[in-house]
């Protein structure tokens, strides 16, 4: 007998607390988050949450995506690179990596800059 893993959708509501528990944070690192993907489109995705980590646009904050991603993993655990075809090479992405710190509940991040 196969057992499948329980998916679990994000839903809008669950997108919009994981930015609000973010975004003062992400401001120590030089960026804004942004959400994207399914969850913004149709306010729930049974694959992941897209979140998009872009630069403060101010003369105090450089972006560190390094330090960035460091912080972001001790959220959310260890980080890994998205090996997906659809994502391929980019010239505006300076990291492109998924969470996993739910059973489940993936988290892709998008980071521009830094």
């Amino acid at each position: 007998m196969i057992i499948k893993p329980l998916i679990t959708s994000w839903t809008l509501d669950e997108g919009r607390c994981e930015i609000q528990r973010v975004q003062s944070g992400s401001r120590a690192y030089g960026y804004h988050v942004a959400l994207g993907g399914g969850v913004l489109n149709t306010g729930s995705s049974r694959k992941d949450l897209d979140l998009y980590f872009l630069p403060l646009d101010n003369d105090t904050s450089k972006p560190n995506s390094g330090s960035l991603v460091q912080w972001l993993e001790t959220l959310w655990g260890k980080s890994e690179p998205i090996n997906d075809p659809n994502y391929g090479p980019s010239d505006y992405y300076t990291q492109k990596l998924k969470f996993m710190p739910l059973v489940s509940k993936r988290i892709d991040v998008f980071v521009i800059g830094g």
